[in-house]
């Protein structure tokens, strides 16, 4: 698939439509997208407020092996239909348009192309344990603030996470549009009830 018909939809390159919003990025291999990806999502959506969350479907995951990925464009798709009744979700090919394979590089990319955008990167409480294996993870921390979503109970899970090393401003009670998105922080968002599901479990499923 050439890249010039993998663009982002044209309102997402009009770095202007999007000033003064809030967005959050969830993004991922979603091999496949399931409903506790969904969930996560609308958590981080009433939790601070946000106008819009982009699901950012990755190409290739550097920390994932090939071998049992689905292909791109079916990943796409299923993202798209996951979607489709959330107005305020869109599927996307940014990774694909800004030509980036790291998150801190999209994160980078993104805050540039969308100044007077605040965002926000969604990510549930499996990635915060292996955050540390990110690329330039410190960097990205410092660049732009990140949620991350606990099953309950959470509360030890949370102490002992390597990213409590950080020294980032760390909150656990985000307050919808009250909470400041301008800068960099960490927010762990705790006592939400979980979708028990894996995209792993179901891939198994499926064999």
């Amino acid at each position: 698939m050439s890249r010039n018909n993998i663009l982002s939809p044209p309102n997402l390159q009009d770095g202007a439509r999007w000033a003064g919003k809030r967005v959050g990025l969830l993004g991922g291999s979603f091999n496949p997208p399931h409903d506790g990806h969904l969930h996560i999502a609308r958590i981080a959506a009433a939790k601070f407020g946000l106008d819009f969350v982009w699901w950012i479907v990755t190409p290739q995951n550097p920390l994932k092996g090939r071998s049992d990925m689905a292909p791109y464009e079916e990943r796409y798709q299923k993202v798209e239909e996951m979607t489709a009744a959330h107005p305020k979700m869109m599927a996307t090919h940014l990774e694909h348009w800004l030509g980036t394979n790291y998150t801190y590089e999209t994160a980078l990319a993104l805050k540039e192309h969308y100044p007077e955008t605040e965002f926000i990167w969604i990510c549930g409480m499996d990635n915060a344990y292996i955050f540390h294996h990110w690329d330039r993870w410190q960097d990205l921390a410092r660049l732009i603030p990140i949620t991350f979503i606990a099953r309950p109970p959470a509360r030890l899970l949370v102490k002992n996470c390597p990213v409590r090393m950080l020294d980032i401003p760390q909150c656990n009670n985000p307050q919808g549009r009250k909470t400041n998105l301008s800068r960099p922080s960490i927010t762990w968002i705790r006592g939400t009830k979980m979708v028990d599901i894996s995209s792993t479990e179901i891939r198994k499923s499926l064999k």
